[in-house]
């Protein structure tokens, strides 16, 4: 099962916020106390929410987006949003009275620390947050366990379902298994270098005309790292090569050869193995890729029911606007 943290990030939190349960919440304005909110009587910290609010946003502005202030605002409800589910669950983990939870909490914050790399989101807490970081995590995963959050199961025909509504996206591009020699000519060679290059490409056709081994002479006089493998380049589809190279491969039909074809790279001879048209995956083909998005699914619906459910009878106190 995902930690905590993860579960609530990848699945809860996939559509955004978490919506608020009616008449619980209650804003109020902004105040000098260390505390953003208040769960149930527990404070969440400032400290804490600027902490994964940088996080988000350093993985924002890493991909290049700048970030407004309006942006910054929705990122802090969001990451507010999440640590107040993350709350809610581990406060009911905690009334599960695990019996093992000092031990649990010890490989959890090891766990933390053998997966977080220098510099990572949970590098710079000091030990008493990383202490509670690992008990909310513990908690939470316990509690979503003890309410069946590993025995989601998607019906059969909901697989199907989704597999009919989506079939044209499971396409199989049409395909070739080609082999290739290749004379290299580097950009900007002069033409003599260019010249010699032809003359060796026209030396091999010549050979294969006349009955050589293509995988031989591949394995001989290839400049491609395939020649290691008589010039296989196993099954490829179109974009793989440069395009003067597939618009002659896919061209031909299994068991020809091409003549000398120039692309980037220099001169190539193509020959093509195999041929397979472009084809729908099967159901079964699919089928594990289908059940293992659905299962997320099922899941972020199954964790937001869960923390309505609690939020209906939790008091949740807002203090930043």
């Amino acid at each position: 099962m995902k930690t905590a943290r993860n579960l609530i990030i990848a699945i809860l939190c996939t559509l955004g916020s978490i919506p608020p349960a009616r008449g619980v919440e209650k804003v109020v304005a902004p105040s000098d106390r260390a505390a953003v909110a208040v769960v149930n009587g527990t404070a969440i910290s400032r400290d804490e929410l600027d902490h994964f609010v940088e996080f988000s946003l350093s993985r924002r502005r890493g991909a290049g987006r700048k970030v407004s202030e309006e942006q910054k605002k929705r990122v802090e409800r969001e990451e507010l949003d999440k640590l107040i589910a993350m709350e809610l669950l581990a406060q009911a983990g905690a009334k599960l009275n695990l019996a093992d939870l000092s031990q649990k909490i010890q490989a959890r914050r090891e766990a933390i620390g053998s997966s977080v790399p220098p510099g990572g989101s949970m590098a710079a807490l000091p030990a008493d947050r990383l202490n509670d970081t690992a008990r909310r995590d513990v908690l939470v995963d316990a509690y979503l366990a003890s309410r069946g959050i590993d025995a989601v199961k998607v019906p059969e025909t909901d697989l199907r379902a989704y597999y009919e509504k989506h079939k044209t996206g499971f396409k199989k591009p049409e395909s070739i298994v080609a082999r290739h020699i290749l004379v290299k000519v580097d950009k900007g060679a002069s033409s003599e270098t260019q010249s010699e290059a032809l003359k060796k490409i026209e030396s091999i056709r010549d050979r294969l005309g006349a009955g050589a081994d293509f995988s031989v002479l591949a394995s001989e006089s290839s400049d491609c790292a395939s020649a290691a493998k008589g010039g296989d380049l196993g099954e490829i589809q179109r974009g793989f090569m440069p395009r003067e190279f597939d618009q002659i491969a896919f061209s031909l039909k299994p068991g020809e050869t091409s003549g000398i074809v120039k692309t980037r790279h220099g001169y190539h001879i193509i020959r093509v193995m195999e041929r397979h048209p472009e084809t729908v995956r099967t159901f079964e083909e699919m089928r594990g890729f289908i059940e293992q998005y659905l299962v997320k699914d099922y899941k972020r619906r199954k964790v937001e029911e869960i923390v309505e459910e609690l939020k209906r009878s939790a008091t949740v106190e807002i203090r930043i606007q």
